[in-house]
């Protein structure tokens, strides 16, 4: 079977999923505080989503680990190209990047899709989904301090009221968890603007300026 078929395929599943993934953020928006019944049917949906979404996240992961398996695919990472250390390689990834907007991390990214980003002399590009965005952002923080890096799951900070953890030494205790070499597992099940938000604090947790961080889209515009 066509290779490039199947990457299709991939691309559309990943694609759809984080647009699955966003779209509680943009329900949010449409319900009124301050209107009893909006309040409680916005709450009564999202309840029923989420599970739902819980579902299909566990499905799409298993198909697409089945597709990455039986046709020795990445689609999601296959493009990526990055440099911290070659200036001459680094430079020309960020003269390319350069030539279209940079956006911000006060930015809405409901609906948007990553290209590449910049971040502490540190360039990216040929990104497809913002959890591939978020694992080299976790990248580059590893090398700025891997001592203070590699105390994130104990960090309060990055544990949420409901003792619901960001990161973790145990893949049990996360929805979906991917492996940060041999440290820990960190959550990925998240939406574009949690993503955004959490690479804010996490910035701030490494003493870095989230200002600093320039981030380049596939395509600036709505669905």
């Amino acid at each position: 079977m066509n290779k490039e078929k199947i990457k299709m395929i991939y691309d559309s599943l990943i694609d759809i999923h984080e647009k699955l993934l966003a779209l509680p953020d943009d329900i949010h928006l449409d319900i009124d505080p301050r209107d009893n019944e909006s309040l409680e049917n916005g709450m009564k949906f999202l309840r029923s989503y989420n599970n739902n979404l819980t579902d299909f996240t566990k499905a799409t992961n298993k198909i697409s680990e089945n597709l990455r398996s039986y046709f020795k695919i990445n689609p999601e990472g296959e493009n990526v190209e990055g440099e911290s250390s070659d200036s001459d390689r680094k430079k020309r990834i960020i003269q390319e990047l350069d030539k279209n907007e940079p956006h911000t991390l006060d930015e809405d990214f409901i609906y948007k899709r990553p290209y590449g980003f910049i971040l502490e002399g540190s360039a990216f590009k040929g990104l497809k989904t913002w959890k591939i965005l978020y694992l080299k952002v976790l990248e580059v923080l590893t090398k700025n301090n891997s001592e203070r890096f590699k105390k994130l799951p104990e960090t309060e900070d990055f544990i949420s009221k409901r003792g619901n953890p960001l990161f973790s030494r145990n893949e049990q205790d996360l929805r979906v968890a991917e492996k940060i070499e041999d440290y820990f597992f960190v959550e990925v099940n998240l939406s574009a603007n949690q993503i955004r938000n959490n690479i804010k604090q996490l910035l701030e947790y490494f003493s870095l300026n989230p200002a600093n961080m320039k981030i380049y889209l596939r395509e600036d515009r709505d669905v």
